[in-house]
């Protein structure tokens, strides 16, 4: 059903594709800029990820890059020091290269720098990923550089970790209260690509059709999500990460199946509809219609079960380190989240405790 109103945002420009690292010197000359900071994980020195890009730049006359590391976690003084680097070395653009804490790091540093320079300074924001999760959308770079090859060094773990965060934040863009026919075909899809491709990758770990189809799932299911909005399932995980440490994506793991559970009667007809992207017409059409919702939330289980089975992708909570004493702080940060803005009424703390105990 389409809303009476709704509104879709997407000022980003993507390159995706096996030579796509290859267009950014094209893209900055053409928007007249010759010096970024580059922003930089540390460990991506050791990986050669950062090499790649670096020679990219040096074979253009017109560009060459600064270097910025940093090491995670992020906090205020990454910040700092990436703001005076950019204004000591008169750069004019931003290239993040890695995760989510490198697009978060370079969209502060951004904003920062738009608040202390003129206004019609133009700062170019580009995006790199190595691990995608659909982050750099909602960070909302001018332009996002997939490219297959600065993946391949990402482990199997790790690969699919970012897959199942792709999953949450289809699943979550699909059924949310603000979800509209726009972000509705970002999730669809990008549930597509992940099942298709996941598959591939346990099977074959460097293969670059898959990981492109990864890549570009993950930024689809960050499009879809930045304009639809998120819900429990994400609130959970940043409380989790905020209170305990543990990894965005580990949380993600955990909890999702526990959330799909939650809203299974809420949420059932639109679990049904994406059993088809999931599992394929086979499957969706040989399943009555009134068991595909429950289909689809088994299949996600069971999908993750696998994964801790082949690759020890944690299941509960107890294998990444929380404590049941945290509940009821992970519950109050959860009820502040701006995911839950939409769900005042329908999430309470004692929904959230529950979650929680079934996920320990």
């Amino acid at each position: 059903m389409i809303p009476q109103y709704y509104e879709f945002i997407n000022k980003t420009k993507i390159l995706s594709g096996f030579r796509a690292l290859e267009r950014i010197p094209v893209e900055l000359n053409e928007r007249g800029k010759t010096r970024p900071l580059i922003i930089c994980q540390r460990e991506y020195i050791d990986k050669g990820t950062q090499k790649m890009l670096m020679k990219t730049l040096e074979g253009s006359a017109l560009v060459q890059g600064v270097i910025f590391l940093y090491c995670k976690p992020v906090d205020e003084e990454c910040l700092v020091q990436g703001v005076s680097e950019y204004k000591e070395r008169e750069c004019d653009s931003l290239i993040t290269l890695g995760d989510d804490s490198a697009f978060e790091l370079g969209n502060n540093i951004r904003i920062k720098l738009e608040q202390e320079l003129d206004s019609d300074s133009g700062i170019t924001f580009i995006a790199v990923p190595t691990a995608s999760s659909g982050s750099e959308i909602t960070g909302e770079a001018d332009l996002v550089v997939l490219d297959p090859k600065l993946t391949l060094n990402l482990s199997l773990r790790d690969t699919v970790l970012s897959a199942l965060d792709t999953l949450c934040h289809s699943i979550e863009a699909y059924t949310s209260v603000k979800k509209n026919p726009v972000s509705d075909a970002y999730a669809f899809s990008a549930i597509k690509l992940a099942a298709e491709s996941l598959p591939v990758i346990i099977k074959k770990c460097r293969d670059k059709k898959a990981r492109n189809c990864l890549t570009n799932g993950a930024l689809l299911s960050g499009m879809g999500f930045l304009n639809s909005k998120g819900g429990i399932s994400h609130a959970i995980a940043r409380g989790l990460t905020e209170c305990c440490r543990v990894s965005h994506a580990e949380a993600v793991s955990v909890i999702l199946p526990h959330c799909l559970e939650h809203n299974m009667i809420k949420n059932d007809q639109y679990y049904g509809e994406l059993l088809l992207p999931l599992k394929g017409p086979d499957i969706y059409s040989e399943t009555p219609a009134y068991e595909r919702g429950r289909k689809f939330q088994k299949a996600i289980r069971n999908m993750i079960y696998e994964f801790h089975i082949k690759l020890d992708i944690p299941v509960c909570l107890s294998e990444i380190g929380v404590k049941r004493t945290d509940f009821d702080k992970i519950s109050e940060l959860c009820l502040k989240d701006e995911h839950l803005a939409d769900y005042s009424e329908e999430v309470h703390k004692d929904d959230i405790i529950n979650i929680l105990n079934l996920a320990y």
